[in-house]
Formats: structure tokens, sequence, C-alpha cells
């Protein structure tokens, strides 16, 4: 199956996901250790001598630093006994990530049952592990980021737990028992996933950016195999490291498939080497749990597990090939039983969006009565399209009118790129505006268009001109990539307003984008002609919908 773009992930209700987040936040905080060491570290010269004493404060922390330090995770010359010699030989950004992973609030566990504990940490030590040996072997770069982010990445599982309890203790109970894709679930029942939510909170809690970037990104294989931003390994790490942890963590047989398609894609990884990445995993993993004191149930074998699932890829294979009869007599055991399973997933999928809603009702109801009604006429007076068009120009002309300082950063980008002899592209995403929408709503899709541009590419320069309209810079992008990300933006957009034109709580609007780039920007370049280009494709993108583009010579 393949992973599904960027953009399909999204709440399903204007904010729900902040919401859930901000009330995690206020409920579960960082212990005064983990904040200290952010603190800490935050300086370019990180004081090792304070760094140290603020570890020391909390004996239970350095006995794990030191265990996990000294076991095969890191594979050090000698063996470490105190904090001075791992700061020395590890160095501050390691030490860092392993006082933050290993210092996890401890409200956030109590929600959890016994057999979903033992889940959420067999997978998360599979993912880490994983992605820390991933990373070293199979791209040759440092695995400590990997490793964090591995770790930490269901934390938004405890966090569903504690806000939903019974209704999504009974889908996650359902999901281990049926090893159904847990996100699918999530996402059918909420617009979101868990993974996004980890994120939310990460990013309150002030963890790098990169790993929070990193873990809230949709793991589309298409999107991320060649992609240049700063988060894109770590998002390929994570994205194999998940499939490890489904298929060994989780027993998830089925996802053998999507691994070697996004192992070939990232890095060229064939069954020669997962095999060999897998027969190092297991007693990593094992040391790992040791050091937090965590029993992991089973003694499975990796490579038995890789097998069973190549025996159960070849068998679904040999059904497709085979005529109809036949598949249907060689089908796995007990096909009816997973169709049960899936149909008593999805009700309980269903029961937790009921519970959803009122959580959202119940957050939002405030904020709705506060809000002034739109007057009579104005609902129910028909659009002015004459009129509709002609505010449509002098916003567009009145927009582009005050950009002095924009234009300045434009052409000193376009100065860097032509230095560099790369292209430079620019696109302007915006929403079609109407004296229909309310204030409200005009905020809320303020809010959209931000989102969207920060989920294309949280790197990109985006500045505002307007309120419905952002400029999104692309530097060193052709023809087709300053495309692509256009339409990443405006497929963002369209899955989130969508689903609330759907129900009536937004009234309809058209989002487009327009897209101007240069291929050799001369000496003698108009920046501005970018922006001016950029606004004519808007403009005939916006009656349709959609992304029109044109080159600036």
């Amino acid at each position: 199956m393949p992973a599904s773009t960027p953009a399909s992930v999204t709440p399903t209700y204007p904010d729900a996901l902040d919401q859930i987040v901000g009330r995690a936040g206020a409920l579960f905080t960082l212990p005064a250790v983990a904040v200290e060491v952010l603190r800490l570290t935050e300086s370019p010269r990180v004081d090792v001598h304070a760094l140290k004493e603020c570890i020391e404060r909390d004996p239970a922390l350095t006995v794990k630093i030191l265990r996990v330090v000294n076991s095969s995770l890191f594979g050090l010359p000698r063996e470490v006994s105190d904090l001075n010699q791992a700061l020395a030989l590890l160095g501050i950004k390691p030490l860092k990530l392993l006082a933050l992973g290993f210092s996890l609030p401890e409200g956030l566990f109590l929600s959890a049952a016994r057999d979903q504990l033992d889940w959420y940490w067999k997978t998360s030590l599979v993912r880490a592990v994983s992605a820390r040996e991933i990373s070293e072997q199979l791209f040759g770069k440092p695995g400590d980021d990997a490793f964090l982010a591995g770790l930490l990445q269901d934390i938004g599982v405890l966090v569903l737990l504690s806000e939903f309890r019974e209704p999504y203790a009974a889908l996650l109970s359902e999901a281990i028992a049926s090893q159904s894709d847990l996100a699918a679930l999530e996402r059918e029942s909420l617009g979101f996933d868990h993974r996004q939510l980890t994120a939310g909170l990460l990013k309150r809690w002030n963890l790098p950016s990169l790993l929070v970037t990193a873990i809230g990104a949709e793991q589309d294989i298409r999107y991320w195999a060649h992609n240049k931003a700063e988060h894109a390994h770590l998002v390929r790490v994570l994205h194999l490291a998940e499939l490890f942890a489904q298929l060994i963590g989780q027993r998830r047989l089925s996802v053998l498939p999507d691994l070697l398609d996004a192992g070939e894609a990232y890095c060229e990884l064939d069954k020669s080497k997962l095999n060999d990445l897998i027969a190092t995993l297991e007693p990593k993993v094992r040391q790992l749990a040791g050091v937090l004191s965590l029993p992991l149930a089973g003694g499975e074998d990796y490579l038995q597990i890789i097998v069973q699932a190549h025996e159960q890829m070849s068998r679904v294979a040999e059904s497709v090939a085979a005529p109809l009869s036949r598949g249907l007599a060689n089908e796995a055991a007990n096909p009816i039983e997973g169709d049960c399973r899936e149909t008593q997933a999805m009700a309980l999928a269903r029961q937790l969006r009921a519970s959803f809603e009122d959580f959202y009702r119940g957050t939002t109801a405030a904020a709705l009565a506060e809000t002034p009604p739109t007057s009579a006429a104005a609902s129910t007076e028909e659009p002015n399209l004459f009129a509709a068009t002609v505010s449509r120009v002098a916003a567009s002309q009145a927009a582009l009118a005050g950009t002095s300082e924009l234009e300045t950063r434009l052409t000193l980008e376009v100065g860097r790129c032509r230095s560099l002899r790369r292209p430079v592209g620019l696109a302007i995403v915006a929403f079609q505006p109407s004296e229909l929408l309310s204030s409200l709503e005009e905020g809320l899709l303020e809010r959209y268009l931000d989102r969207a541009c920060r989920a294309a590419d949280p790197h990109l320069t985006v500045e505002r001109l307007g309120p419905l309209r952002r400029v999104v810079v692309l530097p060193g992008r052709d023809r087709h990539e300053a495309v692509t990300a256009a339409r990443h933006v405006h497929d963002e957009l369209r899955a989130l307003i969508e689903p609330l034109v759907r129900r009536e709580q937004l009234t309809p609007v058209i989002a487009g984008a327009g897209v101007a780039w240069a291929a050799t920007p001369a000496k003698n370049f108009r920046a501005v002609s970018l922006l001016e280009t950029a606004d004519r494709c808007l403009t005939a993108a916006l009656r349709t919908g959609g992304v029109k583009s044109l080159e600036v010579s």
C-alpha cells in the first residue's frame, strides 16, 4: 500500500489538534531536569559542568544514561564510569538526547493498561534501535537524532489514551489484537494520527525543531525519496524504522512489501541488506529494554519473522496470479475472521469519532457563542460577480503595491541564486476572497494558509501578502520542483477545507496558486517580475481552482 500524500493527514475539525495539544501540554510537563537540560543546551557554548551537575540531580536518569552508553548501541572503545567520561567520549548532543529521551512525564503512562504498555514499549524500542542502525548502517550518518525521534514518536498514543480513555483504549486494543494499521484508524476517527499529536506536544516542550518536523511529517515515499530539505533524511529514516517496528515489534507481516519499496527508494535496501540489519537488531533491542527495566514479552527470532513475512508475501502473489477459484481456496487462514476483525476495528473507530465530535463541540462552544452573527441580508443575498471580480483585482493591486520589503528580500534571493547559477521560483497561494465569508471563517482560512505552507516545507520563506494570500519563495527550484511545491500547498488547503464545506460548516471557497520561475536570472533581471507573473497566474488559477505557472525570461 503506497504512502498517502502529505496532504492526507489533516485535522477533521478546525484547531482540534491544537486544542488537544494545549490540554496535554498543560497536564503533562517535562520533569525539571529535562527542562534544565534544554535550557543549558540552547547556547552554542554549553556549560559542560552545569550540564553534568543538572543530570546528576536525577540519580535514576544518570544510571540509565551510563548503562545505555556502555551498551553496544554506542560501541565506545572503553567502559564509561561517570558522566565526565560520557561527556568526553560521547559529546554534548548525544548526552542531551539521551537525557530528553529518558525523561518523560510519569503521568503519561497512567491511562495505559498492561498490554497496551507492553505494545507501546516494544514498538518504541524496536523503532528507536532500528532508526539508529538504519541511519548509521544504510545512510552512513549519525543516528542520535533518529534514536530519540524513534523513542518519542508514540507519545501521542499515551495522550489519546488520557484524553479519550475507553473509546480510544478499545480501538488501540483491537488494533493490537488484529494487527491493524493504528494510524489509519486514527485518521478515520480523528482526521489526524498520533504522530502529529506527538509533534505538537514536543514542539510545546521546546524540543529541537528538526525532531518535531520529522516526526510530524507524512511519510510519503515519492515525496521524500529525493527531497533536499534539512529534515528529509530523518523523515526517511523514521519511515523505515516505523515499518521495522510494525513488522518486528507488532508482527504486521503485511508491511514487508512497503518496507522493501521504501528501502529501495531511499537507500537501495535489498533483501540481503535487510537480513544483515535484522540480525543486529534483536540483541540491541533487548539491551535497551534492560537499561530501561522493561521486560519484553516473548522471545521472537527476528529473522524468523522476516522469513514468515516473505512466505506470506509469496502466498499473496500466488493467489493474485492464480485463477479466482484457486485464489479463494488458497487465502490465508481464517479470511472470514480477518474480515470480522476489520469490521470490528472500523466500528470502534466510529465510536471514537463520536467521542471526538463531543470533545470538539464542548471545547469550541464558548468561542462560537462569542462570534457576532452574520446578517440575514449578507447570508441570503446573491453574490454580485462583477463586484467580486473588481474587488479581487483591487485587492491584488493593493497587495502588490505594498511589497517594498518583500521586493528587497526577493532581489537579494535572486542575486544569490544568480551567483550560484541556480534557478529561482516564487508561488502566491491564496483563497478567493468573498463577501459571503464571515470574520470567523476568514480567520480560520488565514490559519489554514499558514499551516499548509508550513506542511509543504517548514524551511521555505513564507511572506504575508494580505489576509488570504501568502508568498512562498522557492530558491533553487526548477519548474517541476516549484510547481510541485505549490501543488502540495494547494492539496493541503483542499484537504483542510473540503470536509468542512461538505458538512456545511464553512462557506464554499476556491483555493489557487500562481507560480513563476526563472531558469537563469540575468544581471538585469527584475526580481519583482516574479511577483507580478505569479500574481497573473494566480488570477487565472482562482477562476476554477488549481495551480497555474509561467516562466519569466
